[in-house]
């Protein structure tokens, strides 16, 4: 429905009152008052007084200055009709499948901006993305620009940084515990990881990448997972950029060695885990840094890489191998005679989906015995508007290992 934002404008001038300048108008144009059209008729008023606010607080700042300071929102306020969107013009603007809705409501105060909460059915692909052709611009867009970086101070062991949860393309702001998110916040926390990595004198240092390289592909592998996204890093372009960023970080690291990528249930290609068990997101950036240079391995759900005496079974968490125990996933995985360090991430998505029954029996796996020691990374995300609604919250991190002259693990786990 489009309303004549002149005439409300002017009548709120009047009345001050929306509820009184909403009643009157539909007195005027022959409508039904209720609860719903006052709802809208004094969203519209809000939005129409924070554009006049905006218009006449101007300045010379640059966009680019708070773009990642500005929480995103699939606005459902047209600024040209000033209307709000029907939820069927508002699918169509953000090219969402409206026949494939189950249910939506609309938010007029949820977000900073209107919006509404959609859900979508189980069955519903999100895109059928041509993996080729993603390649293709990938290889336009992409050179071999990896130079390794060199310390002449060689040590006698090998080290290795373990990453994991990264959701590059996530945006989280003003929560009450959970600390805000960007790429920004992200990219400041790898640095600063590199940068511990660089002080410690290692002869070799290799990273581990466990999982969520990415928040979304496309924004609909949760139900609105794009409200808590940016939204220029949905679709081919969180491949691009995410390629970018880890570039920026591992570029940085001294005697780099190698890249070993697992994936997480966010890396898929589809909204359904049935349709893309394989992670092809995080294999496509896996792909895409090798084109720069890197010595990358990929795998969708584990990956072994034994250093000085060291045998690292590396999950993402989300997979069924992630149920068995640790002696069985030694069994099928590991190396015999090695020391055996399992590692998993995913926790902090994964509580989401369990009941409130499941909850109350959950705990964290915490493994150590005399050749085998098991843990839970920290990630670099820590949480949504979602997770902390359960109670639940998280410090980012990540961790450095080396062998000592024992072959049993020396590990800082480091909280950033």
């Amino acid at each position: 429905m489009q309303f004549n934002k002149e005439e409300l404008l002017s009548l709120y001038e009047q009345e001050q009152n929306k509820s009184a300048v909403a009643r009157q108008y539909c007195e005027k144009h022959n409508l039904k008052f209720n609860g719903s059209i006052r709802k809208r008729i004094s969203e519209v008023i809000r939005l129409l007084s924070d554009e006049n606010e905006t218009t006449s607080n101007t300045n010379s700042t640059s966009d680019n200055e708070y773009k990642n300071d500005t929480p995103f929102v699939l606005s459902a306020w047209d600024k040209e009709k000033g209307c709000i969107l029907s939820i069927e013009e508002y699918c169509k603007k953000y090219n969402l499948p409206y026949k494939d809705i189950s249910s939506f409501k609309f938010l007029p105060h949820h977000y900073s901006e209107p919006s509404y909460n959609i859900v979508f059915k189980e069955n519903l692909v999100e895109d059928d993305v041509d993996v080729e052709n993603v390649k293709e611009i990938l290889q336009n867009i992409i050179n071999e620009t990896y130079e390794p970086k060199e310390d002449l101070s060689y040590g006698e062991k090998d080290g290795v940084l373990k990453w994991a949860d990264l959701h590059f393309g996530a945006f989280i702001k003003g929560l009450l515990k959970t600390r805000d998110f960007n790429p920004s916040i992200l990219k400041k926390g790898l640095l600063e990881s590199v940068s511990d990595f660089n002080s410690l004198p290692f002869k070799n240092r290799h990273v581990h990448i466990q999982g969520d390289l990415i928040e979304s592909f496309s924004g609909l592998n949760h139900i609105n997972s794009w409200q808590s996204m940016d939204k220029d890093l949905i679709g081919a372009t969180a491949i691009k950029m995410c390629v970018k960023l880890l570039h920026e970080a591992l570029s940085k690291i001294d005697n780099l060695g190698c890249v070993k990528i697992t994936a997480g249930n966010h890396d898929r290609l589809s909204k359904n885990n049935d349709e893309d068990v394989k992670g092809g997101a995080a294999e496509l950036i896996a792909w895409g840094l090798e084109l720069m240079g890197y010595n990358v391995e990929f795998h969708s759900y584990v990956i072994t890489h034994e250093v000085d005496g060291i045998n690292y079974i590396n999950l993402h968490g989300d997979k069924k191998i992630s149920s068995k125990t640790s002696e069985e996933i030694v069994s099928e995985y590991g190396k015999h005679g090695a020391y055996n360090f399992i590692s998993e991430a995913h926790l902090h998505t994964a509580i989401e989906k369990l009941t409130a029954k499941q909850r109350t029996k959950f705990k964290t796996i915490i493994d150590d015995k005399l050749k085998l020691r098991r843990i839970v990374l920290k990630p670099f995300f820590t949480g949504n508007y979602y997770s902390e609604t359960l109670g639940y919250t998280s410090n980012a991190g990540y961790c450095i290992l080396w062998s000592n002259n024992h072959g049993l693990p020396k590990m800082l786990d480091n909280t950033i």
